[in-house]
């Protein structure tokens, strides 16, 4: 076998037998020139490097932070897209809790309902349990509010008829980036709120509302501070958890909490059925 010889001044000669051959050498550097074999970085030069590349990291933040948003106009059109897209194609139902609890926090009233909602816009619901005597009255016009046929439950939904929007801003909020908008009403009316929505920066779907009712449901209640959270559950977005605080006159500070404690699809073929010895309710369309 034949390899390349190395001559002592670098330069390659003619092939050789591989007995000739018994050590291989780097070529040996010029005589000038010293291998560099450590590099020292005098400090300023250091601090220099370092400086330059926290401002080419501020750089890329400050410019990633001041990225054009989208026009007010455009958020809320896709946020009214993503609401009209959870139209289910099939019939659901769910439990849903309502409490009522003083200022110690304890229970005063609890319902507890069952809640079909049918394609295209047709609620049902029946009451599996109740207790608490004012207290649950309080609770049940709160669910009828809730259940109110589509053609009214339309004059309080999140739209510009019935909303002005503001951007403000962005936020996290439970690990999410939203866009915060600033809500007010076109009305004074009960059923609109003055107060702030988030909506998801890449599905714009609304996680959270917050505000206080224009004008107060009742002669009874006076400071009402609304909370509603929302969450996707087996692929639907819908309303999970509902937080208001009112102070009740004579009675101090109440606190109601609705939320869902279980869901289930029903199946198309299927019909509501309700209990007979169930309270049962419905909204239709008029």
């Amino acid at each position: 076998m034949l390899f390349p010889c190395i001559a002592s001044c670098g330069r390659r000669s003619a092939p050789c037998n591989s007995g000739d051959l018994r050590t291989l050498h780097s070529p040996p550097f010029a005589r000038n020139v010293r291998p560099i074999r450590h590099v020292f970085v005098s400090e300023p030069l250091r601090r220099k490097s370092v400086a330059c590349l926290m401002f080419v990291v501020a750089a890329l933040a400050v410019a990633q932070a001041n990225a054009p948003q989208p026009a007010v106009d455009i958020i809320v059109a896709r946020m009214m897209a993503a609401i009209q897209e959870k139209a289910r194609s099939q019939s659901v139902t769910l439990r849903r809790d309502y409490q009522l609890f003083d200022k110690k926090w304890e229970s005063k009233a609890q319902i507890v309902v069952r809640i079909t909602f049918e394609p295209p816009d047709r609620r049902r619901y029946d009451i599996e349990s109740s207790r608490g005597g004012v207290g649950e009255r309080i609770l049940r016009d709160i669910l009828n509010r809730e259940m109110e046929p589509p053609d009214a439950a339309s004059q309080k939904a999140f739209s510009p008829e019935n909303y002005d929007f503001q951007l403000l801003g962005e936020e996290m909020l439970d690990g999410h980036l939203c866009y915060l908008l600033a809500l007010h009403p076109r009305r004074e009316e009960k059923n609109v709120i003055r107060g702030r929505a988030w909506v998801d920066a890449e599905t714009y779907r609304l996680h959270r509302v917050e505000g206080e009712p224009v004008k107060s449901p009742s002669w009874w209640i006076h400071d009402l501070h609304i909370v509603m959270s929302f969450a996707e559950i087996d692929g639907i977005w819908m309303r999970t958890v509902t937080h208001a605080v009112a102070n009740v006159r004579f009675k101090g500070r109440y606190v109601m909490v609705s939320r869902n404690i279980d869901y289930a699809a029903v199946p198309a073929q299927s019909s509501f059925q309700p209990d007979r010895n169930r309270e049962p309710g419905v909204a239709l369309r008029r």
